[in-house]
C-alpha cells in the first residue's frame, strides 16, 4: 500500500502544467490552442519562442527526475525499484492527463526523461544520443522523441543488470510516448510534421 503511494504522488506532481501556467502568465493565452495541442517545450515554443521552452524543458525534466530520486527513497526505502517505477509511471500519467487542466497536458517526453535520468543516468545518456542522431538530419522532434523513447528498453537490456522493474518502467514510458505521439505518426505517415 506504502508502495503506490508513489503512483498517487507521482500523479499528482507531475499533474503540474507547466507550459499552460507559464504561458498563462507571460501570454495570457493556452498552449493547447496551438500548433500540436500539448503543454510541452516544443509547443510553448511555438507560442513564447525557444527560451521560454527551455525553461519549461529544464522544469518538465525535474518535475520526474527530483521525485524519483528524493520522494522515493522517504516513501519505501524498502521497495526502492518498484517504488521508482510506480512514481516514474505515475508522473508521466500525470503530465498527460493533468488532473489541474481538464486532464489536457504534454506528451510526456521530457518527465519521462527525468524520470528515467533518476532510474538509469547512462541508459538515458544513450537514449539521448539516439534522440540527437535522429533530430540532427531530419529536425523533427516527435521522430527523435519516439525513436529514443522505443530504443530506451533495449538499451538499458543490453546494458544489463538493470533490476525488472527499471525495465518494466523503460518499457510503460515507451508506451506512453507512443501513444501520446499518435496524430505525430499519422503526420509523418503523410509526410506532413512539421520540423524544427
Amino acid at each position: 500500500m506504502i508502495v503506490l503511494l508513489n503512483l498517487i504522488l507521482g500523479y499528482m506532481i507531475g499533474g503540474l502544467p507547466t507550459g499552460l501556467l507559464l504561458c498563462r502568465i507571460v501570454k495570457g493565452e493556452d498552449p493547447r490552442a496551438h500548433g500540436s495541442g500539448s503543454t510541452g517545450a516544443t509547443n510553448v515554443s511555438r507560442v513564447l519562442g525557444k527560451k521560454w521552452a527551455v525553461l519549461v524543458l529544464i522544469i518538465d525534466i525535474l518535475k520526474g527526475f527530483l521525485p524519483v530520486k528524493l520522494l522515493v527513497p522517504l516513501i519505501s526505502p524498502d521497495s526502492l525499484a518498484w517504488g521508482m517505477l510506480l512514481m516514474a509511471v505515475g508522473l508521466v500519467a500525470g503530465h498527460v492527463w493533468t488532473p489541474y487542466a481538464g486532464f489536457r497536458g504534454g506528451k510526456g517526453v521530457a518527465t519521462a526523461a527525468g524520470a528515467i535520468l533518476g532510474i538509469d543516468p547512462l541508459a538515458l545518456l544513450i537514449a539521448l544520443s539516439i534522440w540527437v542522431l535522429f533530430f540532427l538530419p531530419f529536425r523533427i522532434v516527435s521522430l527523435a522523441s519516439m525513436t529514443a523513447a522505443i530504443s530506451l528498453p533495449f538499451i538499458m537490456f543490453i546494458l544489463g543488470g538493470r533490476p525488472a522493474p527499471a525495465l518494466i518502467a523503460a518499457i510503460l514510458l515507451a508506451g506512453f510516448i507512443v501513444f501520446t505521439h499518435r496524430a505525430n505518426i499519422q503526420r509523418l505517415i503523410k509526410g506532413e510534421e512539421k520540423r524544427f
